[in-house]
């Protein structure tokens, strides 16, 4: 299995369809969370989540300041991606537009037609967490 580059990983990240990600927090207890989420790399090559802020893995990396990532595929080539990185929970106070960044991660996983619906069904979660990719490593499955 072959790694992959830095240019090769945010390629993967980058792809369409979009695969899930799964993040991975600390609860206070020193167990762990993960849920699956939806992401997209912005211009500045940072993790862009979008969820709500009432979720607790949100209000974790709030006071954190960190979690873990992994992105994976489940058909061939079989490529995949896990990292951590530094993170910021950003909100409508933020300089940050954040209706923007929901239809930009949506787009990715939700045909066109549909984004609007499901932005008005989802119109609590306007939390944006920025994600760097501090440590990141990928993977493809090499059939040679």
């Amino acid at each position: 299995m072959p790694d992959f580059s830095r240019a090769e990983i945010l390629d993967f990240l980058r792809s369409w369809p979009a695969q899930i990600a799964h993040v991975s927090t600390a609860r206070p207890d020193g167990t762990t969370a993960t849920v699956p989420v939806w992401f997209r790399i912005d211009d500045a090559d940072d993790l862009l989540i979008w969820s709500g802020h009432h979720r607790k893995w949100v209000q974790r990396v709030a006071r954190n300041g960190h979690l873990s990532f992994s992105v994976a595929e489940t058909n061939f080539p079989l490529r995949g991606v896990m990292g951590d990185g530094r993170a910021v929970v950003l909100g409508d106070d933020d300089a940050i537009d954040i209706t923007a960044e929901r239809a930009a991660i949506m787009h990715r996983y939700v045909m066109p037609w549909l984004v609007p619906a499901y932005e008005e069904s989802r119109a609590e979660h306007r939390a944006i967490i920025r994600v760097s990719l501090d440590r990141v490593s990928g993977w493809t499955f090499d059939e040679s």
